[in-house]
C-alpha cells in the first residue's frame, strides 16, 4: 500500500486538484454524508412528535422525490466521470464545457419534475395504499418539497463540482449551513406551528426547501471560487461529443440509481401490505443504519474521483491499487458500526416512538441487518470504481436483474405470501446487496473496463 493514496503533502496539494489522498477526500465527504442522513433523521424525529402515521406518509413522498433527484442527476454522474478523467489530462476548456452541461441540464430537469410533483402528487401517491389520512400528508409535503426541488438538483451538481476541482471542504460548510435551517425550520413548525398557522407537514416541507436553496447559494460563491466557468457560452456551438460521451456514461448510470431506488419504492409498497406498523419500522430502522455504511461509502465516493484522474492520466495499475484498499476499509468500518448499533439499538430506538411492537420488531430487523452491509460496503466501493471508469452499462444489467429478482421479488415471496413481513425484506435486501457486490466484483477484477476506458481517454484529448 502506497501512504501517498492516503494523504498527500499540502505542498503537493498545490499542483493541481488531481494531488489529493482517500483521507483527505473522504473525511469531508463523512461529515457531509453525516449532515445529509441527518436532515432526513431529523425530519423523522420532529415528525414522530406529530404521529408514526405521518412520518410514514412523508417517507413515501420522500422516495418519489429521490427517485426523480437521481434521474436528474443522469447527466451530472456522466459529466463528473468525465470532469475527473479531463483533469487527470489537464484539459481546462473540456472541464468548463462539461460543468455547464450538467448545471444546465439540472435546472431544466430539476423545474420538470417540480411541475410534475406540484400537480400530479395526488395520482402518485394513490399506488401507495397509504390510509386517507396519510395519503393527504404525503401529497402536501410532495407538492412542496418536491415542487421546489430545482434547488437541490442544482446544488448536489455545483457540490460534485467543488469537489473534483480540489475544494474538498466546500461541500461540508455547505450542507451544515443547510443542515441549521433545516433545524431551525422544523423547531418552528413542530413546536410553535399552532401559533403561527402553520401547519407541521407543510412547515417542515418549507424547511427542507429552504436549506436547499441556502445550500445552492452557497455552494454557487464556493464553485465560481474554485475556477469553474459556467457560461452559456459554453453552449455555442452545441458540444453535441460532449453531451454524447457524458450520457453514455450518465444514462446508464443513472438508470442504474434509478433502477434501485424504483425497487426501494415498490418494496416500500410491499411493505405497506402488511400494515402501518411495518412501515413506520422501515422507516425508523432505514434512517439509523444509514449511518452504518458512511465511512465506507465516503471512501468509495473519494476513490470514484481518485479513480477517475488515475484513468485520465492512464495510470490502471494504481487505479487497480486504490479500488482494493478502499474494498478493504468499507468491509471493516461497516461491520464495526453494524455491531456498534446492534449494541445500542434499543435506547436509539427509543428516542422515536415508545411502541413495544416496533421496538420488539426493529430490535431484530437491525441484528438481521448486519449481513445486509456487508453487501453494501462492496457496492458502496467497487460500483464507484466501474462508474469512474465509466464502464456503467455492465452495473445497469445487474442491478436491473438482481434488484427486482431478488430485493424486490423475494420481498414479495417472503413478506407477503410467506407472512414473514418485515422479516422476509430485510432477507430479500441481504441476498441482494450480497449478489450484486460479489457480481461486480468479479468484474472489476476481470479488467474488462479497460478497453472502453482507453476509447474515452482519446475522446477527451481531443
Amino acid at each position: 500500500m502506497r501512504k501517498e493514496y492516503l494523504w498527500v503533502p499540502k505542498a503537493e496539494r498545490s499542483q493541481g486538484p488531481d494531488h489529493v489522498g482517500l483521507v483527505q477526500l473522504a473525511m469531508p465527504m463523512l461529515l457531509e454524508h453525516v449532515l445529509r442522513t441527518t436532515v432526513g433523521l431529523i425530519d423523522v424525529a420532529f415528525l414522530s412528535r406529530v404521529s408514526d402515521s405521518v412520518v410514514s406518509a412523508v417517507s413515501v413522498a420522500s422516495q418519489y422525490i429521490i427517485l426523480c433527484m437521481i434521474f436528474s442527476s443522469a447527466v451530472a454522474t456522466g459529466t463528473i466521470v468525465c470532469i475527473n478523467q479531463a483533469i487527470g489530462m489537464k484539459n481546462v476548456k473540456r472541464v468548463n464545457r462539461l460543468a455547464t452541461i450538467a448545471v444546465c441540464a439540472n435546472i431544466l430537469l430539476g423545474i420538470l419534475f417540480g411541475l410534475m410533483f406540484r400537480f400530479c402528487s395526488g395520482g402518485l401517491l394513490k399506488i401507495m395504499s397509504l390510509e386517507a389520512a396519510s395519503l393527504d400528508a404525503a401529497a402536501r409535503y410532495m407538492r412542496i418539497a418536491g415542487g421546489l426541488m430545482v434547488f437541490q438538483c442544482v446544488e448536489i451538481v455545483l457540490n460534485s463540482l467543488c469537489r473534483s476541482m480540489g475544494h474538498t471542504r466546500a461541500p461540508l460548510m455547505i450542507n451544515l449551513t443547510a443542515n441549521l435551517i433545516n433545524i431551525v425550520g422544523n423547531y418552528i413548525a413542530v413546536f410553535h406551528g399552532a401559533a403561527l398557522g402553520i401547519d407541521p407537514v407543510d412547515g417542515v416541507a418549507f424547511a427542507t426547501v429552504l436549506s436547499r436553496f441556502g445550500g445552492m447559494l452557497l455552494a454557487a460563491v464556493i464553485s465560481a471560487r474554485a475556477g469553474v466557468r459556467i457560461s452559456l457560452k459554453e453552449m455555442v456551438p452545441f458540444p453535441k461529443e460532449d453531451l454524447k460521451l457524458a450520457l453514455s456514461i450518465g444514462i446508464p448510470g443513472g438508470l442504474n440509481n434509478l433502477s434501485y431506488s424504483a425497487s426501494q419504492l415498490v418494496t416500500t409498497a410491499i411493505v405497506a401490505l402488511t400494515g402501518e406498523v411495518m412501515v413506520a419500522t422501515k422507516v425508523y430502522v432505514s434512517n439509523l443504519v444509514g449511518y452504518i455504511a458512511l465511512v465506507g461509502m465516503s471512501f468509495g465516493q473519494a476513490s470514484t474521483i481518485m479513480v477517475g484522474y488515475r484513468i485520465g492520466a492512464g495510470e490502471y495499475r494504481e487505479a487497480k491499487e486504490i479500488c482494493a484498499l478502499v474494498v478493504r476499509i468499507a468491509l471493516l468500518s461497516n461491520m464495526f458500526f453494524s455491531l456498534l448499533l446492534i449494541l445500542v439499538r434499543t435506547p436509539l430506538m427509543g428516542l422515536f416512538t415508545s411502541d413495544p411492537q416496533i421496538l420488539a420488531l426493529s430490535g431484530i430487523i437491525i441484528i438481521m441487518d448486519f449481513v445486509v452491509e456487508i453487501g453494501r460496503a462492496l457496492n458502496n466501493t467497487v460500483a464507484g470504481a466501474l462508474q469512474a471508469t465509466g464502464d456503467v452499462k455492465y452495473q445497469l444489467v445487474v442491478n436491473q436483474a438482481s434488484g427486482w429478482i431478488i430485493s424486490v421479488g423475494l420481498s414479495y415471496v417472503l413478506g407477503v405470501l410467506l407472512h414473514m413481513e418485515l422479516y422476509g425484506v430485510w432477507i430479500a435486501f441481504a441476498l441482494d446487496e450480497l449478489t450484486r457486490g460479489l457480481i461486480l466484483l468479479r468484474r472489476w477484477k476481470s479488467d474488462q473496463w479497460m478497453h472502453g476506458a482507453e476509447v474515452r481517454r482519446k475522446i477527451l484529448a481531443k
